[in-house]
C-alpha cells in the first residue's frame, strides 16, 4: 500500500476548509466549461435550484486551482469551505446535504456500478466516436475553445495542435473496446437503457447514476455522434427529462 502524505491529491472531501475560495460566499464550482464530469455536477445543483458560483478554471496553467494539491476538475468549495474533489463524490456529498435523495456509495450495488459505468465506459466511448477523425476532432476542439477559457493565441494553439492530439486520444480509447466506435456507443446506450427503472435509473427520482451518466452524454451535444443519442428510443426520452430537470 501507498503512504498517502498530508500534501496527497485525494478524492472525496478533504480535511481542511477553505472558505477564501468561496465567490460571493455562495458555493463554488470550479470546473470547465465543457467537461463532461462538471456536467454531472452543475445537473444535480440546477435540479435542486442550488445557488452557486461557478470559476473557470484555465485548461493549460489551472492558474485558479493553484491554491489546491488537486489540479483535476470539478472542484466544489462547499458554503462553510468544505472543499470536494471528483464528479462522483461531489454528487454524493451534494446530495447527502441536500436531499438525500439517492443511496450513499457502499449502500446499493446497482447505482454504484452505473455511476463507475459513466467514467469507465461511457466516458472512453464518446471519446472514441467525438475524436474518430481529424475533421470530428478539429470541430470539436473549434468548439470547445471558443466556449471554455482559452486566450486567443492560446485557442489557435489548441485547436490545431489540439485537434491531433485528441485524434490519437481517441484511437486509444477506440482500441479499448471491440466494435467500432459508433457501433460500440450504440451499444452502451442500449445496455444504459436496461438499467432504468422506469423513468430514471432511481426509478420515479434520478439517482446518482443518473446524473453521472448525464454529465457525459449532455458534454457530446452538438459534437460528432450525438445523433446516436438523439435516435436512441430508450435514451433520448431519458435525456429530454435529465435536460428539463436539470436546466442544462
Amino acid at each position: 500500500m501507498t503512504d498517502l502524505t498530508v500534501d496527497s491529491p485525494i478524492s472525496g472531501v478533504q480535511e481542511k476548509k477553505v472558505p477564501s475560495k468561496l465567490v460571493d460566499n455562495l458555493p463554488t464550482l470550479y470546473c470547465y466549461e465543457t467537461c463532461p464530469f462538471c456536467f454531472k455536477v452543475k445537473a444535480l445543483l440546477g435540479s435542486r435550484g442550488i445557488r452557486y458560483s461557478k470559476v473557470e478554471v484555465d485548461p493549460m496553467k489551472h492558474t485558479e486551482l493553484q491554491w489546491s494539491n488537486w489540479k483535476k476538475v470539478p472542484v466544489f468549495v462547499d458554503s462553510d469551505g468544505t472543499q470536494v474533489n471528483d464528479s462522483n463524490y461531489i454528487l454524493h456529498y451534494i446530495d447527502k446535504n441536500g436531499n438525500n435523495d439517492f443511496p450513499r456509495h457502499g449502500t446499493d450495488k446497482k447505482q454504484d456500478e452505473w455511476m463507475d459505468f459513466s467514467n469507465s465506459i461511457l466516458g472512453k466511448s464518446i471519446v472514441a466516436v467525438i475524436y474518430s477523425s481529424y475533421f470530428t476532432s478539429l470541430k470539436a476542439l473549434d468548439y470547445v475553445t471558443k466556449v471554455d477559457k482559452f486566450s486567443f493565441t492560446s485557442r489557435i494553439i489548441n485547436k490545431w495542435l489540439g485537434a491531433i492530439v485528441m485524434f490519437f486520444v481517441g484511437r486509444s480509447r477506440a482500441k479499448l473496446f471491440s466494435m467500432k466506435p459508433r457501433d460500440n456507443l450504440q451499444y452502451q446506450l442500449d445496455k444504459m437503457a436496461e438499467g432504468f427503472e422506469g423513468n430514471f435509473f432511481g426509478g420515479d427520482v434520478p439517482n446518482g447514476a443518473d446524473f453521472a451518466n448525464y454529465g457525459i452524454l449532455r458534454s457530446m451535444q452538438g459534437l460528432n455522434g450525438f445523433d446516436i443519442l438523439e435516435n436512441h428510443k430508450s435514451v433520448q426520452p431519458w435525456y429530454a427529462r435529465m435536460q428539463k430537470l436539470s436546466g442544462i
